[in-house]
């Protein structure tokens, strides 16, 4: 990743978080958050499926519309006050543009990688991928304070259903959740409640709250596609225990673009992608292994991000880093509970 001498680690990092770019407060002239859309489109499906089999298909063809070449842009609006006392935040406008990779695709299992491509530099920021799993029988879950937990998913959960598992900058899980995509009455959306950390934009600024209650949803447009949040601010205690703080409204909405190069971005990931293949592998490998972990700091811990941002660096410059390397930030910042031992989980 090539950072000019004028980005700091910490406002790259602010680029890249998994719920937009480094903020500013809304304008005083409020403008509509939906995007224009085009008149010209065609819907993954044309009509409702009838059969699993046809539903599959629609499901697939809307995960892999997401690919692609965009223009971001984020709006988040606190709407209630729900502790006594609270007050609410200016609005937060930002945006950005964006390559979406499809970096895998073995008919049940999809994964697209997002790629920032930012300004007339072209600086590249690796940002986070999404992973969709058809009728999982487990998913990893966050439970605040950076534990997680691999649990089963119920079988009529499960069923027609698909995993949706989301991951930092340098591959660490933030969050997952698992819904049913819908293609009916014009509308193409999948939806899941999650429990997630700190978004990026707020994770250095505030510390009055250590996580969202979210429900997430993701809805193919003749545009692009959005991403809606519904999401309580909530408050941890000692025991895991939640105190919502505030209600807050998110649209992300990826704008198709067809005006701007992305070439430095595609290159970053042909020079990079073994690298970072070989880090998903070691995150796959700790999950397979221990159903209970902690990441320290948490997910949005730069000192870990910086780390395997550098091992990247060098990668990208032609060197091969060994697992041995890979590891050794994992043992570092990454604790384990073996079966049998008390969970850290709250």
């Amino acid at each position: 990743m090539r950072i000019p001498p004028a980005f700091s680690l910490a406002f790259v990092l602010a680029l890249a978080g998994c719920s937009g770019q480094a903020t500013r407060p809304a304008p005083k002239t409020a403008k509509p958050i939906a995007q224009a859309a085009p008149a010209n489109y065609d819907r993954p499906c044309a009509d409702a499926p009838a059969t699993p089999a046809a539903a599959f298909d629609c499901d697939r063809k809307s995960i892999l519309a997401m690919a692609g070449e965009f223009r971001v842009r984020f709006a988040f609006d606190e709407t209630v006050a729900l502790a006594p006392g609270y007050a609410p935040h200016d609005p937060q406008r930002s945006g950005g543009t964006e390559r979406v990779e499809v970096i895998a695709d073995s008919g049940e299992r999809i994964s697209l990688q997002h790629i920032l491509v930012l300004g007339k530099d072209h600086t590249v920021v690796k940002h986070w991928r999404q992973d969709w799993l058809y009728q999982p029988k487990q998913m990893l879950h966050f439970l605040g304070n950076g534990h997680f937990e691999t649990r089963a998913v119920p079988a009529e959960d499960a069923r027609g259903a698909w995993s949706q598992t989301v991951y930092e900058v340098d591959d660490a899980p933030r969050y997952a959740g698992v819904g049913r995509w819908t293609h009916a009455d014009g509308e193409d959306s999948w939806a899941a409640r999650t429990l997630r950390p700190l978004p990026r934009r707020e994770y250095t600024k505030r510390s009055d709250y250590q996580a969202i209650a979210a429900i997430n949803r993701h809805t193919i447009t003749p545009a692009g596609w959005v991403h809606e949040q519904e999401n309580t601010k909530v408050m941890l205690d000692v025991d895991g225990h939640p105190h919502a703080l505030a209600r807050e409204i998110g649209v992300n909405s990826y704008t198709r673009i067809h005006d701007y190069d992305f070439g430095a971005g595609h290159d970053y990931w042909n020079r990079t992608a073994s690298f970072w293949a070989a880090v998903r592998t070691q995150w796959d490998r700790l999950s397979a292994e221990h159903a209970q972990f902690t990441t320290s700091p948490e997910p949005n811990g730069e000192p870990r991000i910086e780390e395997f941002f550098d091992l990247a660096e060098r990668a990208e410059k032609g060197e091969t880093i060994a697992d041995a390397e890979i590891r050794a930030v994992f043992d570092k910042y990454v604790e384990t509970t073996a079966p049998g031992q008390a969970s850290h989980t709250p």
